[in-house]
């Protein structure tokens, strides 16, 4: 199982971890190395800006000939000091660490074997990269790349992910024990497998294998890489190649720029249940899903990964595609997230790229050869999206919402960096600008630090941002918690649970505790999902068959721990109660909440017999759904009549219940009864 992405908004920078022994440096010459490389920055050189070492008089100019030219800058946000500011700074000497990529366990001449390969993969990368910043000053719609120039760049920004100061801080300790990410018993498990004594070393590994990967074009890589790697890092390799697309994109307006900081390519746009623990305050990781990433090229460029669960309108016409992508997106978002879960960038203009290889004939994609089968030859095309400043400014609020661990903002020009931190910093609250009413709160400091730049870049514009009173999310946090079923991420929260609640004393009378309800809040959102996924997916074959598949599920559930479908029984009426976003049905329908009293309480507390319990249920959604509606014994001749025949026919001629032997108990909660 993939470990979970580390949280990048509370992983510290990489100059706040423990570096490597120094005893073990072997007198060897240290190396500054670059986590964002040279050539990435050098774009981001602001060339109207003249050298501060500058010279207007002519004699100081012939004086400088020969002379090596002044080295590049940038504009840099210094975050790193309590007063920050805006500075020039080179190029050479930013974003990277002192022997970062040192390893202290090779010889002395071979220590730096880890940033040798880095720097053969980036000279074949930065041609890549040049010819697309090209293509684009020259106008071009777009550039056209080889399946192995794409290969390589997508392993690029796998590296540009991995290499960062996040897996920098996850690795680099001396002894396994200081390993203590989420994942921490299956990496001792390896690294006692496969000889290694530190946790970096693993990582070296790691980088070392990726970098020395052939992507062959019949996959083989995909099978093999977990054998020669960490396989839970394998996989997340696996996935961010081979689970997204890419495509560049380009501000459409000439003032926008977009920007770059510490993380920011390793940073995510999607859901992420990192959820304040109520209390210390402090933030625990829990489910995420990464809908977008990103890595800026240059102040007008900038690749998108985007997930291929989103929809997409090219494919989702093709047969089976929509109805594929729906079970993937049930299973891997839903699970976890809900049914409302969204992209912020949903909307974002981007499409798959074009190629050489099929065609569209009728709106259905064609192979161009009878047998596919990739090739070296294959060629896509990637446009440059235009995108406004409203998609540019929601790419930089990823960006700063999870920057309070960064020591520095990359910008161009300082005009366009203005606009961007008066629109983040004095525009509504973002996730980012939720802070904790705690002393030293790290984003608290952090968006303090931004609105003194913002100050000193002549702004007058007020920063806001949203304090959360944790005494109160103590209060409130059983209602959360219940309703999402997240008790299993934090188990020491089922502690504040209530014994003494009519539903935990029914619940406890059916053989459940605080210990399972976690797990059966989390299989009962499962049952709901897969029932009404048997619908979904059985729409169109015939109404008979589709009545079997729905009975020989719930014939499974009802085998279920009686605590755990009594539960079920509770949601599922909610669910058929509610229509979509949880409103009622029609004016007509009663409210309901999947905690209120229902008959199957009646039965909860006396013989615990499951199939009552459903057929309970489903008498009381057709009386709730026609609260008005009496039932009689009395017929007429009219649609009255008839739907009150119909409705004393489902109640009392339930099937099943003989199978019970509790004939007496035949309808409860019902006009019938009395």
């Amino acid at each position: 199982m993939m470990p979970n992405m580390p949280n990048t908004s509370t992983q510290d920078s990489a100059s706040t971890q423990q570096d490597l022994s120094t005893s073990m440096l072997e007198n060897a010459p240290s190396q500054y190395h670059h986590f964002v490389p040279q050539f990435l920055l050098k774009n981001f050189v602001d060339a109207c800006v003249p050298s501060q070492h500058g010279s207007t008089t002519s004699k100081n100019r012939r004086a400088r000939r020969g002379k090596r030219k002044t080295d590049p800058t940038v504009n840099r946000v210094d975050l790193s000091s309590e007063t920050p500011e805006v500075i020039e700074i080179p190029v050479k000497r930013i974003l990277g660490k002192t022997d970062m990529y040192r390893d202290t366990n090779k010889p002395s001449a071979e220590q730096q074997h880890v940033e040798m390969m880095f720097g053969d993969v980036e000279s074949r990368t930065s041609r890549i990269i040049r010819n697309i910043t090209k293509a684009f000053n020259e106008g071009d719609r777009g550039i056209w790349l080889t399946r192995g120039e794409r290969n390589l760049l997508r392993k690029f920004l796998f590296l540009m992910k991995y290499r960062g100061p996040t897996f920098y801080g996850r690795y680099n300790h001396e002894t396994a024990s200081g390993y203590d990410a989420n994942d921490r018993e299956r990496m001792l498990e390896y690294m006692r497998k496969k000889g290694f004594e530190r946790p970096i070393d693993v990582w070296f590994d790691n980088i070392k294998t990726i970098i020395e990967l052939d992507m062959d074009d019949e996959l083989d890589w995909i099978s093999e890489l977990p054998e020669r790697m960490y396989p839970d890092d394998a996989r997340w390799a696996i996935s961010h190649c081979e689970s997204m697309f890419m495509a560049i994109c380009t501000p459409s307006k000439a003032q926008d720029e977009f920007i770059l900081t510490d993380n920011c390519y390793h940073v995510f746009e999607g859901p992420n249940q990192c959820m304040v623990n109520p209390e210390t305050g402090e933030l625990q990781d829990g489910a995420w899903t990464n809908f977008h990433e990103f890595a800026p090229v240059s102040p007008k460029l900038m690749i998108v990964l985007r997930s291929f669960l989103l929809p997409s309108p090219e494919e989702d016409s093709l047969p089976g595609v929509k109805a594929e992508k729906d079970m993937l997106w049930s299973l891997v978002v839903e699970r976890f997230h809900g049914s409302d879960v969204d992209s912020t960038l949903a909307d974002l203009p981007i499409a798959k790229p074009d190629n050489n290889y099929t065609y569209r004939e009728n709106d259905v994609l064609q192979f161009r050869d009878e047998v596919f089968s990739r090739q070296p030859h294959h060629k896509f095309f990637f446009n440059f999206f235009p995108i406004d400043t409203h998609h540019v400014n929601k790419i930089h609020c990823v960006f700063l919402d999870n920057a309070s661990s960064c020591t520095s903002v990359i910008f161009q020009s300082k005009e366009s960096f203005r606009q961007t931190l008066e629109w983040y910093l004095a525009g509504p609250g973002w996730v980012g600008k939720r802070i904790i009413s705690l002393p030293g709160d790290g984003r608290r400091l952090f968006l303090q630090k931004l609105a003194a730049v913002l100050k000193q870049m002549g702004s007058n514009k007020e920063p806001v941002w949203e304090d959360i009173d944790l005494s109160k999310m103590r209060n409130d946090i059983q209602d959360q918690l219940s309703e999402k079923g997240l008790f299993e991420l934090f188990p020491e929260l089922l502690d504040h649970i209530p014994d003494g609640t009519e539903f935990m004393q029914l619940y406890n009378s059916l053989g459940g505790s605080k210990q399972t309800l976690a797990k059966d809040t989390k299989q009962v959102f499962l049952m709901m999902k897969l029932r009404i996924k048997i619908d979904v997916w059985s729409r169109g074959l015939d109404e008979a068959l589709r009545e079997r598949n729905r009975n020989l599920l719930m014939d499974a559930y009802t085998r279920l721990p009686s605590h755990r479908f009594w539960l079920y029984t509770k949601h599922w009426r909610d669910t058929i109660l509610r229509g979509p976003g949880r409103s009622r049905m029609n004016e007509n329908t009663q409210s309901q909440n999947a905690n209120d009293k229902g008959p199957e309480d009646a039965i909860a507390r006396g013989n615990k017999l499951n199939i009552l319990m459903k057929v309970a249920v489903d008498n009381d959604i057709k009386l709730k759904k026609k609260p008005g509606h009496e039932l009689s014994w009395k017929f007429t001749r009219d649609k009255s009549g008839a739907e009150n025949f119909m409705a004393i026919r489902a109640l009392a001629f339930k099937s099943r219940i003989e199978e019970c032997g509790k004939i007496l108990i035949t309808v409860f909660q019902s006009p019938l009864a009395s």
